[in-house]
């Protein structure tokens, strides 16, 4: 194989392709996939098929990073596939993209690419943006191609959606759009149903696409109707319409599909659109252009406005729900207040009970009522102390070479963040800046100095998005710099590892985007800490030494403990001194008092929480607006069949039935016997395991429950 070998900054060296390979390259269906068309499309509209990277990039709505990596993917193919040649450069470096371009440094740090003479008119030739339109045959066809070609962004906006939802987990990660009705000429993202959705549809040999808001039936029975479910995204598009996303949507073309009026004022069983329309040649074809309009719009703009939609809907539910409660009243006013007083008194509380009686739900709650920022992390039994503290962990670094890094747990990262929180040093958008920073440096290294010494060194993005900087040598050793480290810096000003190069790309960024503070201005903000079922893992395994930070007597800096790890803690650690649990973190635990588990909750710990039973008959009011059909017959159920528990010997007002359960009944439409064979029978012969007499104590428990001697009747 022949060795081309280039100067690092030589992007003029001959072509190595001819145009009868790049014929038979370019007509092979198995290798051109629709990304690698798209990028070659864009850079053969441009004037004599050059631009810069970035350039056609923001043109077209899309991330310079992917183009970079369009471009790179499809030049190392055509290398890999004629197997005759390969490009270095003087340092032994791999560089594809002189296969497909030639380039030439302009204004900055841009480079101005051109493609090969020989693969424009191979393009030219075989009409290329013309053969390259997609004909599409159905909705589902269209909408197979884009989940296809959206890629990761399918994961990606899964996990935010999960987010903005709460679910404990994604749906279905290996689809953006679901479809699975061949009736329908529309489909909706995955998961969606009562939500801002991502909507497309084809009609009349037209395609539209963007924000969906349905009020079409859905199969829910509570009494919420499907305008009700809707509501509160219309409004928080109302309330967004003149954003940047908003407005830059409108600007290309979206627009809603119905007056402003009827939008504001919505009718059952209608699809309302905030979309744009393409419509498709007469034979049924869509442009690769227009196509990867749709993929850059989803995975852009569109995707922007979605989670803004979504985060101000979510805060006008909440709002909504916190003036509901002064009419509802969902909880005990009395039991919260109790529950506030003990946690704001005691900064650690237990909250101990019976299975059902919504101890996570109060814990949640309350921290809502407070404006508490809130974490919840539910124990188990392998839980330890690199999960909730520190501790090594497996990396791989940019030769494949796997090493061990010290990572923080969940809880020293919660403790952080309250700490940043009290410091005045969060940033409000610095996931957004470093992402933009990254998409400017991904077309071509960014030419930095240390600061000291004035030494030139170039930075580069990893694909796993990590800086990487390397010094202007013979042979440059490179080092990552993590989107971590360049956060920890940018906002407390703390650097250890690779300093010479970390702070001037902090500089870099804080020059030349507007990266800004969170408002922190009330300094008593709260945050909760949820422990789900603490009882269930090993206490002393999971706190080690913060047995003693964690006592409510020395939250704050006089709580400093040396951790295990602490030896491998770099100075930019906060921590590094020793941990503390800053005095703004509440400590909320769950348990029932029956798990088996419970014996391991030593008394060393016991005596760092206050202690609060939630008992069954407090947490009827979780009922109302959910059950009222069947809630008097529920009520009278419950009472009696708590009483029979307790009557049963070694049994005790801790295995009571929560009330919770009963509002399974909302799912079986009142059937109590399914609610007894489905859930509670289960439940109770686990109490009776282990009795002689296990079957006719159940059966007896049973007759209590249907109210055999109770001589009540609701027919």
């Amino acid at each position: 194989m022949e060795q081309i070998v280039v100067k690092s900054d030589d992007y003029n060296s001959e072509s190595q392709v001819t145009k009868k390979e790049w014929l038979r390259v370019l007509s092979d269906n198995s290798f051109m996939t629709n990304n690698y068309k798209f990028a070659l499309s864009i850079f053969f509209l441009e004037p004599e098929h050059k631009a810069t990277c970035k350039y056609v990039a923001e043109k077209y709505h899309t991330s310079p990073f992917s183009l970079s990596g369009f471009i790179t993917g499809f030049s190392r193919g055509v290398q890999e596939r004629l197997s005759r040649f390969e490009i270095t450069t003087e340092e032994g470096a791999k560089t594809y993209w002189l296969v497909t371009m030639l380039g030439k440094k302009v204004a900055g740090n841009l480079f101005e690419w051109k493609l090969r003479d020989e693969l424009v008119e191979a393009m030219q030739e075989l009409e290329y943006i013309n053969a390259s339109a997609i004909k599409i045959d159905s909705i589902s066809h269209l909408v197979g191609l884009i989940n296809k070609d959206v890629g990761d962004f399918k994961k990606h906006f899964l996990m935010a959606r999960k987010d903005l939802v709460g679910n404990q987990r994604v749906t279905n990660s290996k689809i953006l759009f679901k479809y699975d009705s061949e009736e329908r000429e529309w489909a909706i993202n995955e998961g969606a149903g009562t939500e801002v959705q991502f909507h497309i549809y084809l009609s009349d040999n037209k395609i539209g696409y963007g924000l969906g808001f349905n009020t079409l039936y859905v199969r829910f029975k509570d009494d919420k109707t499907p305008i009700q479910y809707i509501k509160p995204y219309m409004n928080a598009f109302t309330a967004l319409k003149e954003s940047d996303e908003i407005t830059k949507l409108a600007d290309r073309g979206f627009k809603l599909n119905m007056d402003e009026e009827d939008f504001e004022n919505p009718v059952e069983d209608e699809h309302y659109l905030f979309g744009r329309i393409i419509e498709l040649d007469h034979g049924q074809k869509l442009s690769l252009v227009d196509y990867y309009s749709i993929i850059n719009d989803l995975r852009g703009d569109l995707f922007d406005a979605y989670k803004n939609i979504f985060n101000l809907a979510n805060k006008l539910t909440m709002n909504e729900q916190v003036s509901a409660q002064n009419i509802q009243q969902p909880i005990n006013n009395t039991l919260m207040q109790e529950i506030s007083e003990l946690l704001l008194t005691n900064k650690n509380l237990i909250l101990t009970g019976a299975p059902g009686t919504g101890k996570t739900y109060l814990a949640k709650t309350l921290a809502e009522a407070w404006g508490a920022e809130h974490k919840l992390i539910q124990f188990h039994p392998s839980y330890d102390y690199t999960d909730f503290v520190e501790g090594l962990r497996p990396i791989q670094n940019e030769d494949g070479e796997v090493g061990f890094e010290l990572r923080d747990g969940s809880f020293k990262k919660f403790c952080k963040e309250a700490l940043k929180y009290q410091n005045n040093q969060q940033l409000s958008n610095f996931d957004e800046v470093y992402q933009k920073f990254i998409d400017d440096i991904a077309e071509e290294n960014l030419d930095l100095k240390t600061r000291i010494r004035k030494n030139p060194f170039k930075i580069s993005v990893s694909p796993h998005g990590y800086i990487i900087a390397k010094a202007d040598t013979e042979a440059p050793k490179p080092m990552t710099l993590s989107k971590e480290k360049i956060q920890t810096y940018l906002e407390t000003g703390k650097s250890l590892a690779w300093k010479p190069y970390l702070i001037p790309v902090c500089d870099y960024i804080k020059e030349s985007y507007d990266l800004r503070m969170a408002n922190t201005e009330d300094k008593g903000k709260k945050f909760i800490l949820i422990l789900d079922e603490i009882n269930r893992a090993e206490i002393s395994k999971v706190l080690g030494e913060l047995f003693f930070s964690i006592d409510p007597g020395y939250r704050g800096e006089s709580g400093r403990v040396t951790t295990q790890y602490a030896n491998l803690q770099t100075e930019e650690d906060v921590f590094k001194e020793g941990f503390y649990i800053p005095d703004n973190v509440y400590i909320i635990g769950t348990m029932n008092d029956i798990d088996r588990s419970v014996e391991s909750f030593d008394f060393a710990m016991r005596r760092r929480f206050a202690w609060k039973e939630i008992k069954s008959a407090d947490r009827l009011s979780m009922w109302d607006g959910q059950i009222d059909e069947w809630s008097e017959e529920a009520e009278q159920r419950l009472i009696a069949l708590n009483s029979a528990i307790e009557s049963v010997q070694g049994l005790s007002d801790a295995y009571h039935v929560g009330p919770a359960y009963f509002l399974k009944l909302s799912n079986y439409d009142g059937d109590f016997d399914k609610l007894w064979t489905y859930h509670l029978q289960s439940l109770l012969f686990e109490y009776l395991r282990g009795y002689p007499d296990a079957n006719e104590q159940l059966a007896l428990l049973k007759n209590t429950y249907d109210l055999v001697d109770a001589n009540v009747s609701y027919d």
